[in-house]
């Protein structure tokens, strides 16, 4: 017979710029019920707290929850469950998400706020690939490029729960303009914005010969990674440069990371992993060019293996541990 606390679920939540995920989570990690909205996030918090609202409703109608844990992209204040800054959703800056959660849904539900990739690397560490490792990294690769640091199996969020932006650790200073202001910033080759820009600049190159100019026409900007992915497996010779240049930049940043913090398993995760053939063998050879021997030989470089459920059970997670990672 089931104990009380066998019983008790909790919810882990995944804020996107265009989509809402959540799930019904039991406290063994088993997925029994998912739901994904609009998030509609153009339109402002405001619109996106009323969505959120209406999908915690549904996810707990006949339920008895335990917790809540919500992933979502941006700085996060994890101890006050503050927003300080989202850059998908708009009119967002210091915002009190957790007092107003609760607000909407009752103070009986303790809420739990963590950046998405922290989410993704405690996923991977609770029922992914990491399980078996007390120190990893997550790579989370999409539109830009976030990271979630495990040491001893808890959560490193740093002074000022900035850790993990991995996406602006410097690759080449000289390098290409990046949003944060900086240059050379490893999210300009290793993501979507760092594939559009390595994109446009061989296409304004017209002694640049490839399938792509003809291929990228009318496309929307969100499936470009995915032309381009085709035209390499095509055998397109500048689309395999870019994948290439792509797994170079990923490669020195994983050395990077090996060398100064000596974790056992660096994962990569997001979107972009889908292309993992064509990058990956890059990202070893430079990594191990350019890492320390010792840590180099004992790092494993690996995939996700929850994909997308990795930050949905990793904010989950959260809300079973009652604490902060």
């Amino acid at each position: 017979m089931a104990t009380n606390d066998e019983r008790k679920k909790v919810i882990g939540i995944d804020i996107g710029g265009t989509n809402l995920r959540g799930a019904l989570v039991s406290r063994s990690g088993s997925i029994i019920k998912h739901l994904s909205v609009p998030s509609q996030a153009d339109n402002g918090i405001d619109l996106v707290i009323e969505n959120l609202g209406n999908l915690i409703d549904e996810i707990r109608r006949g339920q008895t929850i335990d917790g809540l844990g919500i992933g979502i992209p941006g700085i996060i204040d994890s101890a006050r469950g503050v927003i300080t800054q989202a850059p998908n959703i708009l009119h967002v800056y210091n915002y009190p998400l957790r007092d107003v959660l609760i607000e909407k849904i009752g103070r009986n539900t303790a809420v739990f706020i963590e950046n998405d990739a922290n989410c993704a690397a405690l996923g991977e560490l609770w029922k992914g690939i990491g399980e078996n490792v007390n120190s990893l990294v997550l790579l989370a690769i999409g539109t830009g490029l976030g990271g979630g640091i495990i040491l001893n199996r808890r959560l490193w969020r740093g002074a000022d729960g900035m850790a993990g932006e991995i996406g602006h650790m410097t690759i080449s200073p000289d390098g290409a303009k990046c949003n944060c202001g900086n240059t050379g910033c490893l999210e300009t080759f290793t993501s979507a914005v760092g594939i559009r820009r390595m994109v446009k600049e061989g296409l304004d190159d017209r002694t640049v010969r490839t399938s792509l100019r003809e291929k990228v026409q009318n496309v929307p900007k969100e499936r470009l990674p995915e032309i381009v992915r085709e035209a390499a497996v095509e055998g397109d010779k500048f689309a395999l440069w870019i994948w290439e240049e792509f797994g170079r930049a990923l490669g020195m940043a994983i050395a990077n990371l090996v060398n100064l913090l000596n974790v056992e398993m660096v994962i990569i995760s997001g979107g972009l992993s889908n292309a993992w053939e064509l990058f990956i063998d890059k990202a070893v050879d430079e990594a191990k060019k350019r890492g320390l021997r010792a840590p180099m030989e004992r790092v494993q470089i690996k995939r996700s293996t929850l994909g997308s459920n990795a930050g949905l059970l990793g904010a989950a997670y959260l809300a079973i541990r009652k604490d902060r990672g």
